[in-house]
């Protein structure tokens, strides 16, 4: 069970996540572009834009971390402490990644106040 489970998060990861994170990247910079705040008028814009960025470059890295585990789960001869490791690993990136993203949902909702230069000006023009 634990290792289809490791294969077909390699799966999952690699045809869903993946496309996922660059349709997140490209409806945001779509929609910020398309609305009143902007892409580089506010901080928090700038800050989402820059956290997804930071995420995607991530995910994209630790893609072999996943793809790592999945081999190791089809050996036959299978050593539980590699595999542990490696389950370890990805339990760490992928916690730390869902507080990396939570902060552009909470930036979402809350919109702090600060415009960045370009915005005053554009503002004030």
């Amino acid at each position: 069970m634990v290792r289809a489970a490791y294969q077909a998060m390699e799966l999952i990861a690699r045809f869903v996540i993946v496309a996922l994170v660059f349709a997140s990247l490209l409806t945001g910079l779509i929609q910020s572009v398309g609305t009143p705040w902007g892409l580089f008028r506010h901080y928090w814009v700038l800050a989402k834009l820059l956290l997804t960025v930071f995420s995607t470059i991530v995910l994209l890295i630790k893609m072999e971390l996943i793809s790592y585990a999945a081999r190791l789960s089809a050996e036959t001869t299978l050593s539980r402490a590699d595999l542990r490791a490696a389950g370890l690993q990805l339990v760490i990136h992928a916690s730390g990644g869902l507080l990396v993203l939570l902060v552009p949902a909470i930036l979402s909702v809350y919109k702090p106040t600060g415009m960045t230069r370009y915005g005053w000006r554009k503002q004030h023009a």
